[in-house]
């Protein structure tokens, strides 16, 4: 299941920001790099992805209605756009930044959308 991890991993911590809109992704936002890493490489993992490390992770902005998308490149080079739903589940969705630019829907790694 695609959201797992995000679940566990809000379920599992103990909550210590005010209520966000997006609460999955305010999580995710107060780790740090190091963490935030290796959270988006076991969730790759986890969801059939080959990525044993991630050594990049970057917030590329939020949607109108509060999904916000990050980006993460893994140690093979492998790109990914991770879209964390505004939902008390931490629903997602995964797609390779390949795929992404080969559908014209942008490119990963730049700022695109207003928080």
């Amino acid at each position: 299941m695609v959201h797992a991890l995000i679940v566990v991993f809000l379920l599992g911590g103990i909550w210590t920001q005010e209520a966000s809109a997006n609460p999955a992704h305010g999580r995710i936002q107060q780790m740090t790099s190091g963490d935030r890493n290796t959270l988006f490489a076991k969730f790759l993992q986890g969801n059939g992805q080959r990525c044993d490390s991630v050594t990049r992770s970057f917030f590329q902005g939020s949607t109108k209605s509060g999904d916000a998308i990050w980006n993460a490149t893994c140690r093979d080079g492998q790109m990914f756009a991770v879209l964390i739903y505004n939902d008390a589940k931490g629903s997602s969705k995964i797609l390779s930044c390949a795929m992404l630019k080969a559908i014209n829907a942008g490119d990963c790694f730049r700022k695109v959308l207003g928080e």
